[in-house]
């Protein structure tokens, strides 16, 4: 294979795109990883490169042609990634843009966190979940997982969640949905932290309950950070419902999961 030949029909195909990032996010590719390919660092393996072909609409042995023969070719067939963007496409790239300033932000927050709420203030009861924000090509998504309810709430023992995580204005918003069934719903607004290593981040979140009346509830939120790499049996053993007679929650959790209204406070918003 003639290394300075892909790198250098790859790189003509990409010129049709929006920007390697853009054709990244739709093709699935690490972003990182496709640049070495673009600048010739390392050579795509012949898996990777029928991916790279199917996107762009070309054959196998075409990509692997001395350039002058396969922009001979591309001119005569030009890739499909120029055709305009659908209505859909372009919501969902305005609804995800990230901003130098924004993916920094996010890349400080990325990790594990114990989300806290109390879903129903007649009961007393406080839940604690496990949170992963991460991000994927120019994504940032989440996973949630629940435990441990089934003998309250009469759900599985275990429920997981995935999403999509934006952030504006140096405050996130999770979008998530049940895995599975698709039943569930859940939308997390939190306060960003300032501080180079986040500790707590108090928001709201509201979410569809997917039993009964499907009622919409909007509770206060807080969310732990755990780091990085935690110990996750250990971050797992944990979720579920918080027994207080047992375990010492700090005030911050208490307060900032307490959905009671007072006598200064006119709208449900979260406890900072």
């Amino acid at each position: 294979m003639a290394s300075d030949h892909v790198q250098n029909n790859i790189r003509l195909l990409c010129s049709y795109g929006r920007s390697t990032s853009d054709i990244c996010r739709r093709a699935g590719f690490n972003r990182q990883q496709f640049n070495k390919y673009i600048n010739g660092h390392t050579q795509p393996s012949l898996a990777t490169l029928r991916r790279i072909c199917d996107f762009f609409g070309v054959d196998d042995h075409e990509i692997l042609l001395p350039h002058e023969a396969f922009k001979a070719i591309v001119r005569l067939r030009p890739p499909s990634v120029g055709l305009q963007q659908s209505r859909f496409d372009k919501s969902v790239d305005n609804l995800i843009q990230n901003s130098q300033t924004n993916q920094e932000l996010m890349q400080r927050h990325a990790g594990y966190y114990h989300a806290y709420f109390a879903p129903d203030p007649a009961r007393d009861i406080l839940i604690r979940t496990v949170v992963h924000l991460y991000q994927e090509n120019d994504a940032w998504l989440t996973k949630t997982i629940d435990r441990k309810l089934d003998d309250v709430f009469f759900i599985p023992a275990c429920v997981k969640y995935s999403g999509v995580a934006v952030e504006s204005f140096q405050r996130m918003t999770v979008l998530e949905r049940e895995m599975g069934s698709g039943r569930s719903i859940w939308v997390s607004m939190l306060y960003c932290s300032e501080h180079a290593v986040p500790n707590y981040l108090a928001g709201l979140c509201m979410s569809m309950e997917s039993e009964g009346r499907h009622d919409i509830s909007c509770t206060r939120m807080i969310w732990n950070y755990l780091g990085k790499t935690p110990n996750l049996r250990s971050v797992l053993s944990m979720c579920g419902i918080v027994d207080r007679s047992v375990e010492k929650i700090p005030d911050i959790i208490l307060d900032g999961t307490d959905n009671s209204m007072r006598r200064d406070e006119l709208i449900l918003s979260p406890r900072t």
